[in-house]
Formats: C-alpha cells, structure tokens, sequence
C-alpha cells in the first residue's frame, strides 16, 4: 500500500476545514434560528412604492407609482418612455392586480395592464426583496426595497426589470 503524500493530507484536511465552516456558519432559512422573526409576508410589502423599471437596456425605462395594500392587492400608474423609430415615444398604463409572497421575501406580482384606448395586457413579475426593516405592523418585516423581473416580454422589448422603493410617509 502506497502512503499518503504530504499534499493528499492537506487537502483532506484543508476540504474538511472548509466543510465544517461552510455549514456551521451559513445563513439559516427565514425559518431558521437565524433567520428574521416570523418572515415576510403580505403585510410587509404595504404603501405607497416608486417605481423605475428598463427592458433591454436602454430600449426603454419606466417610473411610476406603485401602491401595496398589505393585503395581497396592489395598483399602479407607470410612464413609459420607449424607443419610437429614429425618436422617442411615451406610454401610459395603469395596472390592477395581486401579489404574493413568502417568508424568505420571494414572491410573484400578477397585473393586468390597461394601456391607451383601452388595450389591456396580463403581466407577471417574480420579485425579491431587497432590502427590508423592522418597523411594520407590531415591528414586523417592511419591503423597503424589491427587485422584480417580468415573465413575458414587454410592450417595447423582451427583458422588463422593475425596482421598487418604498416612499416612507405616504
């Protein structure tokens, strides 16, 4: 039997080190010791929220307002400013809907757009949150900051991102 070099045992050792830290100091799950008491939940995406959003770059980039009600309801008003041949053009929606989410601040907006004329379209956003506080119903998770994504491609390009800041106060 052949014996062990001096850099298999390190390596061995140096893998078993970086194991035990690995799983002895990583984040717990929001249902962790860890993680935050009681978790996301509707109630923490809940006011009003400025929205900015871009699809493909610079293809187009929206703002607007987006108002949570703590409830699973949410409504909006976004202007949109796209590319228009060789100019520029503005797109006005308003936006009804639900949104979902869970412990972890994970969750999934459904929209129903009502464009210009009457035209209306059904959108999905998959969000996270970015960035939260204590300070919601009895100190519970507030949404401060939330990043989405849109499922289907956009009115002006295919790859829609949405961000969502909360306005304290309003």
């Amino acid at each position: 039997m052949r014996p062990l070099s001096l850099i298999t045992i390190s390596s061995v050792a140096v893998a078993t080190c970086f194991t035990f830290f690995l799983f002895t100091t990583a984040p717990q799950t929001a249902s962790g010791a860890n993680g935050p008491e009681g978790g996301f939940s509707v109630a923490s995406l809940s006011g009003s929220y400025a929205s900015s959003g871009k699809a493909d770059g610079f293809l187009s980039r929206s703002i607007g307002v987006t108002t949570f009600d703590g409830k699973g309801g949410v409504k909006r008003f976004v202007s949109i400013n796209a590319r228009d041949g060789s100019g520029r053009k503005i797109i006005l929606l308003t936006s009804v809907g639900t949104y979902t989410i869970d412990s972890s601040g994970l969750g999934t907006i459904f929209l129903e757009n009502t464009l210009a004329g009457g035209v209306k379209t059904l959108v999905t956003y998959d969000f996270v949150v970015a960035k939260s506080s204590r300070g919601g119903t009895k100190g519970a998770l507030q949404a401060d900051e939330v990043t989405g994504i849109q499922r289907e491609p956009g009115i002006t390009a295919s790859l829609v991102e949405e961000y969502w800041t909360r306005r304290e106060g309003l």
